[in-house]
Parts: structure tokens; C-alpha cells; sequence
């Protein structure tokens, strides 16, 4: 029962496709959860489990791409703690145009808040094979 109050879904094993009736919302519970333990902890050690799992259902239900793409985009235009690791992470495997271009057009114009163009700067360098970031995380370790 906790799990589900951090938006934990459980694991899927192999390419099989999601039992989540809407994956869309499978992934915003799963957004949900990595945000949560971005506020509540230091590091990516921890928050690297629910960026997996993102990351899997992201991958297996390509025909829910578009509705993927404009959720990422809500999270670019309003960064917070665990923002900027879930589209790095995310983005580096799957490198997606219309996330990228999203992330160059808020830093042309940042509305208002200037500070965030250092987050869209490190949301941007992950679409780069040489990510810098990308050793902090076993799986590109």
C-alpha cells in the first residue's frame, strides 16, 4: 500500500505490454513517485528505480507517444526537485525532437525566471552522447 502512495507500479518482466489500462497515467503516477523522493532525499541513487520504471513504459507503449511528449513538456515549464533528472534520464535513452525543442525554446525564452535556464542547460546536455551526468546512474555507468 505504500508503494502506491509513492506511485510505485509494480515491475513488469520482459517486453510485454503494460496491463495499465491508460499508460498514461501509469506514468504520471510513476512522475509523481520520483518527485516525491526528489524532495525527500539527496542524490540519484535513490530516485534512480522510479526513473527505470518511467523509462520502461515510455518505451513499451510507443502509440502513447505524443501524450507522453506534451506531459514532459507540462514538467519542463514548471521545474522542481526530480524534474531535471526524470527528462535527463529519460531523454538520454530516447532523445525525442519535439522534448529537445521544447527545452531549446524555454531557454530563448525563459518567461520571466532566468534561474531555470541552468535546469533547461543540464535537460539539454543529456540529449548528447557525452552527458555528463550520465555516470551518476548504473545503467549509463
Amino acid at each position: 500500500m505504500d508503494s502506491m502512495l509513492m506511485g510505485n507500479t509494480p515491475k513488469l518482466e520482459g517486453p510485454t505490454k503494460t496491463t495499465t489500462a491508460d499508460p498514461v497515467a501509469e506514468f504520471l503516477r510513476t512522475v509523481r513517485g520520483v518527485l516525491t523522493t526528489a524532495e525527500e532525499t539527496i542524490g540519484v541513487e535513490d530516485l534512480e528505480e522510479g526513473l527505470e520504471r518511467a523509462l520502461a513504459i515510455l518505451q513499451r507503449n510507443p502509440e502513447a507517444r505524443e501524450s507522453f511528449e506534451n506531459e514532459i513538456i507540462s514538467l519542463i515549464d514548471s521545474p522542481r526537485e526530480g524534474v531535471v533528472e526524470l527528462v535527463s534520464f529519460v531523454m538520454y535513452e530516447l532523445r525525442w525532437t519535439a522534448i529537445q525543442e521544447a527545452v531549446r525554446e524555454r531557454m530563448r525564452d525563459p518567461s520571466g525566471n532566468v534561474s531555470n535556464i541552468r535546469l533547461y542547460e543540464a535537460m539539454l546536455d543529456a540529449f548528447s552522447d557525452s552527458w555528463h551526468e550520465r555516470d551518476l546512474y548504473r545503467r549509463f555507468a
